[in-house]
């Protein structure tokens, strides 16, 4: 599996490689946008992650009168 640095390298190249243009601009958007998507799938894991371990956690009012 990527890591973020793996992503963020080969988010890098693969700009270089636009930059000089040995990449299609087509392509390079859609891998980035592959690249999006699997950053984003992994946000909602970790979010998932921490609202599952707080399930126990439970909201207090307190009723304060005027």
């Amino acid at each position: 599996m990527k890591t973020l640095i793996d992503i963020k390298q080969d988010m890098s190249e693969l700009y270089d490689a636009l930059k000089a243009g040995e990449i299609d601009i087509k392509i390079a958007g859609e891998l980035a946008n592959i690249s999006g998507k699997f950053l984003k799938a992994e946000q909602l894991e970790l979010a998932k992650d921490i609202f599952m371990s707080n399930r126990s956690r439970t909201l207090t009012i307190e009723n304060k009168e005027c």
